[in-house]
């Protein structure tokens, strides 16, 4: 299976997703406590956080955790007839061996990588998935209720933008737009009294200091050069990571900031254009948003 049928299956689930009026890095599961998991507990990422976290919020599964089929059949459980998987990617490490190498022909690594004859790469595949609720007979004991926050989720907010602004030496603005200049590595924001409310305040925030990780002093995005506006195809695929890092810190938080009205069906059609011309576009954004997300809450991947 190649890479680009991988990019192809992931991405066609977001377009139907956005079809549907639905904005899947929207964020309406942010108040939960118990993330994306595997059936063995670790952590989603990227991509599949983000989506297995919208599935779950839109058909209303409580339990975090998603299986294979395989692995149900293995625990003894059994999907349920008629019930719909989700496709999540996997990267996996594969070799390039030159014709004399003596593993050329298995996906060994070798004593040769990096040394200009042999080299390694990273090949991307997707796997099917089913929530733990769509699978009978299933041994498991159920998942803890999350642990309640005893902080104000604005404060919190507040807190993280603070440390990031003053640990990479961000300078904060005042203007009629939100939007991050890398030439002068600074976000303009307006007054906090012109947002409808703090949500929206702080979500609009997250989203330029994403924005600014991809400055060439951090991550070092190639499209993140000029200020980006909002439904600028050329810079589609930057603005797609702020957004995605939004959608990270937000998990985190708790605040959302759903888009209304008219200016939600011209964001819709803004991105279902940008992913219908490049379909490896969702993907490699959740997997740059969620290095902007760690760079900003000072965490380490």
């Amino acid at each position: 299976m190649s890479n680009q049928i991988a990019y192809d299956k992931i991405t066609n689930q977001i377009i139907e997703a956005l079809e549907d009026g639905h904005i899947p890095w929207e964020k309406p599961w942010a108040a939960s406590n118990n993330g994306a998991r595997s059936i063995h507990g670790k952590p989603y990422r990227g991509f599949n956080k983000l989506w297995l976290e919208f599935i779950a919020w839109k058909l209303g599964y409580s339990d975090p955790r998603w299986i294979t089929f395989n692995q149900a059949k293995k625990m003894g459980g059994q999907v349920r007839k008629g019930e719909k998987s989700q496709a999540v990617t996997l990267w996996m490490e594969a070799f390039n061996h030159e014709s004399s190498c003596p593993v050329k022909n298995t996906k060994t690594k070798c004593e040769n990588i990096g040394k200009n004859k042999c080299s390694r790469y990273m090949l991307m595949r997707y796997f099917s998935v089913f929530n733990v609720e769509q699978v009978d007979g299933l041994d498991i004991k159920p998942m803890p209720a999350g642990i309640e926050n005893d902080f104000d989720p604005i404060e919190q907010a507040e807190e993280i933008v603070n440390s990031y602004l003053e640990r990479e030496g961000i300078t904060l603005a005042t203007g009629s737009e939100a939007f991050y200049t890398p030439a002068m590595d600074s976000i303009t924001m307006p007054r906090r009294e012109t947002f409808r409310s703090a949500e929206s305040y702080y979500s609009t925030l997250f989203h330029e200091c994403g924005h600014s990780t991809g400055h060439e002093s951090r991550l070092n995005r190639k499209d993140n050069k000029v200020p980006v506006k909002f439904g600028d195809p050329i810079y589609a695929q930057e603005e797609l990571v702020a957004e995605m890092s939004n959608a990270f810190i937000g998990g985190v938080t708790g605040v959302t900031n759903e888009i209304e009205g008219e200016q939600r069906v011209a964001y819709i059609q803004s991105w279902l254009r940008a992913l219908r011309n490049d379909k490896k576009m969702v993907v490699l954004a959740a997997q740059q948003g969620q290095k902007a997300a760690d760079l900003i809450l000072g965490e380490s991947a």
